[in-house]
């Protein structure tokens, strides 16, 4: 039954690249390292003093790199997975906790929860209908422009699964981890 279930979603997954995603060869651009000799940047760090316009998920990422981290998120569901236990300081229902159980089935780590929770906590407050007056970043990820997000569903625009779906997404192709996706962020103020 899950190698039935694992072939068909990798068949859907297959389908939709094929007939959706226009293919890129140009890889996506490598995060920036941190310096030599500096501390990596901490979720708990102090804030600054003066104000700072964050410009949110801005980088290219090719939509069949998206669209193969869902593919992996998929199989890895397929394999019946334990059920997530969200932290005792999650509100159950929110979209934090909604967040952190999705974060879990893309593989990454419990560890990496400070640093996705901090980097969108400053994006968008874990808000799903956050709007960058300053630009066209919306939603929980700040996905600029905001339409970036339709690749993984038509309702990007009013349901937080899909933004976060896309966010994680985003982060595993772009960075590697949300620890990564938070000291670029740090460094430059956008991620």
């Amino acid at each position: 039954m899950v190698a039935r279930l694992r072939s068909l979603v990798v068949a859907a997954v297959a389908v939709t690249l094929v007939s959706g995603c226009a293919a890129s060869t140009e890889a996506p651009p490598a995060a920036d390292p941190v310096p030599a000799g500096e501390p990596a940047a901490s979720p708990t760090a102090t804030v600054r003093q003066e104000a700072v316009s964050r410009a949110g998920a801005r980088a290219d990422v090719p939509e069949i790199e998206i669209m193969a981290q869902l593919a992996r998120r998929a199989e890895r569901i397929a394999k019946n997975l334990p059920e997530v236990v969200v932290p005792d300081d999650v509100s159950p229902g929110s979209n934090q906790a909604l967040g952190y159980r999705l974060m879990v089935e893309f593989g990454f780590p419990s560890s990496q929860w400070p640093f996705l929770n901090a980097l969108w906590h400053r994006e968008s407050g874990w808000n799903h209908f956050a709007d960058n007056p300053t630009s066209s970043a919306y939603g929980i990820p700040q996905s600029l422009p905001g339409d970036k997000m339709a690749v993984v569903g038509a309702d990007w625009r009013t349901n937080p699964e899909t933004q976060i779906k896309w966010g994680l997404a985003y982060i595993g192709a772009r960075y590697g981890t949300p620890q990564k996706a938070w000291q670029h962020s740090e460094q430059h103020n956008w991620y």
